[in-house]
This record gives C-alpha cells, sequence and structure tokens, in this order.
C-alpha cells in the first residue's frame, strides 16, 4: 500500500509567514527546523508532504511542525477545493485576534 502523499505550494507557505508576521528565521526557529529548509519550500513549486523520507519531499512530522508554529501565530493553511485554489488565512475572527499575532 502507498503511503499517503499531500501536497502544498511554496507560495501558499511564503503567504502564511507573511500573514503571521514573521521571518524566515523566526517561523524556522518555532518549527525546530533549519532556516534553509524553509527557504527551499517557500521557493519551490509544489510542496509533497509524505509520512517516509523520500526524496523531494517533506517529512510529514517536519510539515506538521511548521503548520504548528503557524498556527501558534494564527493562521492556517487552506486545501484547495472542487471551485477554488488554496490559501492561508486568519484561524480568528479579527475581535479575536491579538494584537501581536507573531510568535
Amino acid at each position: 500500500m502507498r503511503a499517503s502523499i499531500t501536497t502544498h505550494d511554496g507560495k501558499q507557505l511564503a503567504a502564511a509567514r507573511a500573514l503571521a508576521g514573521l521571518g524566515i528565521r523566526e517561523l524556522a526557529g518555532a518549527a525546530d527546523i533549519a532556516p534553509r529548509t524553509l527557504h527551499r519550500l517557500e521557493m519551490s513549486g509544489v510542496i509533497h508532504v509524505s509520512e517516509k523520507k523520500r526524496h523531494g519531499h517533506v517529512q510529514r512530522a517536519v510539515w506538521e511542525r511548521i503548520i504548528a508554529a503557524l498556527a501558534t501565530a494564527g493562521v492556517e493553511l487552506l486545501t484547495e477545493g472542487g471551485s477554488f485554489g488554496a490559501g492561508v488565512r486568519w484561524k480568528d475572527p479579527r475581535e479575536r485576534r491579538s494584537h501581536n499575532t507573531a510568535i
């Protein structure tokens, strides 16, 4: 049985980081990954997420740390739907967000 592979986009990741108001080093530190790894992911086209270590893919554990760090900053990634593209958004409405959303 093949491992499940999820795809995301580097520009989507960069947009999420920008919305969170974080620099590459800040988000990489919060996710406990190398800034170079985050930069590589943001500059890539499609990001393939896989359970196991595979060439050209990011491991799910690493991806989940990035997503968790963005969630701490109040931002989430949206998956692509049938009639709309992928994107990013604030997790909470404006009135419930703190004034300082950075980690």
